[in-house]
């Protein structure tokens, strides 16, 4: 009976082994697929970035811009679709992928709107938004590491005045201000909320974006930036 006990307790060690396996290999094999896709729509000539976006929509429609930061790999195109659930699960191509897509929420329009949200992931092999956490370094906050929009015109810089930890359900997430005096109280509220404070001046004046992804400091949690336009 023992022999029998100690040959089943084996067989089910092997199974676990199995499955954990063929699941750690689905996960790497996502990374690297996920990773493929987008370096697949990276140019460069000349040692310089080229961006299409005549190229980029033709291979996705809900393409809107290109966004990068200093000194981080958040290098990626821009979706925007009906809802923000599609590409939380898809990749550009609309292929389904675990690590998504950087999109900017459904209610947006980056040309007029004050405040435009982009959301992404943030992934445990470093990729898509998981570096907006850097930000939380006080050194590298200090240093104005800044985001670059790239837009059918040009680009548009960046600079980030606020870094914080929050939930989900707080209202950081606002897109429509009904006048300019609400949007100051935005303004005010989010700079406030900054774990370093920002050597510089934001005003009601000031065009801005938000950048969002999931934390883990407790359940539900999200690493915010806010960056205002400087040029």
């Amino acid at each position: 009976m023992g022999k029998i006990i100690k040959l089943l307790i084996n067989l089910i060690l092997i199974s676990v082994l199995l499955v954990s396996g063929s699941l750690i290999y689905k996960k790497i094999s996502d990374y690297k697929k996920a990773d493929e896709v987008y370096d697949e729509l990276r140019e460069e000539e000349n040692g310089k970035k080229v961006i299409s976006p005549e190229k980029l929509k033709s291979i996705n429609s809900d393409y809107k811009v290109w966004l990068e930061v200093e000194n981080t790999n958040i290098d990626y195109p821009v979706v925007q679709t009906k809802d923000n659930e599609f590409y939380l699960k898809h990749d550009f191509n609309k292929d389904k992928s675990p690590s998504g897509t950087i999109f900017m929420d459904y209610r947006n329009d980056y040309d007029t709107d004050r405040n435009t949200i982009f959301y992404g992931h943030n992934m445990r092999n470093k990729t898509m938004f998981n570096q907006i956490q850097k930000f939380k370094d006080e050194k590298f906050f200090s240093e104005n590491n800044l985001v670059k929009v790239h837009t059918n015109n040009g680009i548009d810089t960046y600079e980030v005045f606020s870094v914080y930890v929050t939930d989900s359900n707080t209202d950081y997430l606002d897109v429509e201000f009904e006048n300019i005096m609400v949007f100051g109280e935005y303004i005010n509220d989010v700079k406030e909320k900054s774990i370093y404070p920002y050597k510089g001046y934001v005003s009601a004046d000031d065009k801005i974006i938000t950048l969002s992804t999931c934390s883990y400091e407790f359940d539900d949690a999200r690493t915010v930036i806010h960056a205002k336009l400087i040029d």
